[in-house]
């Protein structure tokens, strides 16, 4: 006999899910509970010899009731609970969904993320425009955010209204200690997301508890933070960066063009590649594929030395393309990445 199992999980692939009985963890503990598959009968309560053959081993369903046992002795409350994150329900793009959180593992290491909502929903289908962006750099890039913001030295004053100036000290010693805490990301209310720039509203009534004031004596216009943002992806990795983006010059790029350059010239010297593959320790093919970067247009080389290429412009990516070699097809190319 064969039972399917499907479980509570929501199913994430894309191909066609086999048929087959829901169970949940109370099907599945009456199933591993029931005495009938050892040979035996339950009858109020008391567990008694059957007459039908077993079809499991008495004592190794003995020993599954003795783990069922030790594992219902751990007590719900003493199980840890899992971490939320104070962004949760606050993030919204620039469609007006909400960023949802999202994780996943890589070499046994939990990577979270948030998420545009409509891709969760929304299964298998596309949504280029929608948002992934990972969870511990957002919160950082807020963090510093607030405090900035709430860390000049009138801070105090322009986000209190009708305090005493005997008053405005010890408020700004509060504001201080507020935005060092390590959950100042509570303050927020909610956070638009659109390209290149975010807004962040923070709420009133939080900050007046944490200043120890009447939420009538907060500032509202002083609670909206916005401020330029950039992505930018290396591989597979991105990220966050406030106003725009130090130069990141992709070293390795930049020496491979170099070694194309000296290896292109070679070959119109008269150098065959299988020449130069032998002389430098390579493949003929490597060779071929390193030496078409001499190829790139003059402006887009100085982009790369200055590391002001396109975000996906990387060391593999002209070489696994096959980039055109006409210059005005290659900018089009690069500038679409």
């Amino acid at each position: 006999m064969t039972l399917g199992f499907r479980s509570r999980r929501r199913e994430r692939s894309c191909g066609r899910v086999s048929g087959g009985i829901p169970f949940d963890r109370g099907h599945l503990h009456h199933i591993l509970s029931n005495p009938i598959y050892a040979g035996r009968i339950r009858h109020k309560g008391q567990v008694h010899d059957g007459q039908h053959p077993a079809i499991i081993d008495p004592q190794t369903w003995d020993k599954v009731q003795e783990l069922l046992q030790s594992g219902a002795a751990i007590s719900r409350g003493s199980r840890k609970k899992a971490t939320t994150s104070p962004l949760a329900g606050k993030l919204f793009d620039e469609t007006g969904d909400r960023l949802t959180p999202s994780h996943s593992r890589k070499n046994g290491k939990r990577l979270r993320y948030f998420v545009s909502r409509r891709v969760i929903a929304g299964g298998c289908q596309k949504h280029p425009d929608a948002w992934r962006l990972p969870a511990e750099q957002v919160e950082g890039l807020l963090t510093e955010m607030i405090r900035r913001h709430l860390g000049k030295p009138n801070a105090a004053a322009s986000v209190t209204l009708g305090l005493p100036a005997a008053e405005i000290r010890m408020t700004a010693e509060k504001l201080t200690n507020c935005i060092g805490s390590a959950d100042c990301l509570n303050l927020i209310e909610q956070v638009h997301l659109r390209p290149g720039a975010m807004r962040i509203q923070l709420d009133t009534l939080v900050l007046a508890k944490r200043l120890d004031c009447l939420p009538g004596q907060i500032n509202a216009s002083e609670l909206t933070i916005e401020a330029p943002f950039q992505m930018r992806r290396r591989g597979v990795e991105l990220k966050l960066h406030l106003g725009d983006p130090p130069p990141e010059i992709d070293e390795t790029l930049v020496q491979n063009i170099a070694k194309g350059r000296r290896w292109l010239a070679m070959v119109i010297d008269g150098k065959s590649f299988s020449e130069i593959a032998d002389n430098e320790n390579v493949s003929t093919r490597r060779v071929q594929d390193i030496a078409n970067l001499a190829l790139i247009a003059p402006d887009i080389l100085d982009a790369i030395t200055l590391g002001e290429q396109s975000s996906g412009l990387t060391t593999d990516y002209p070489i696994k393309t096959r980039f055109s070699a006409i210059w005005s097809e290659q900018r089009a190319q690069f500038a679409a990445l």
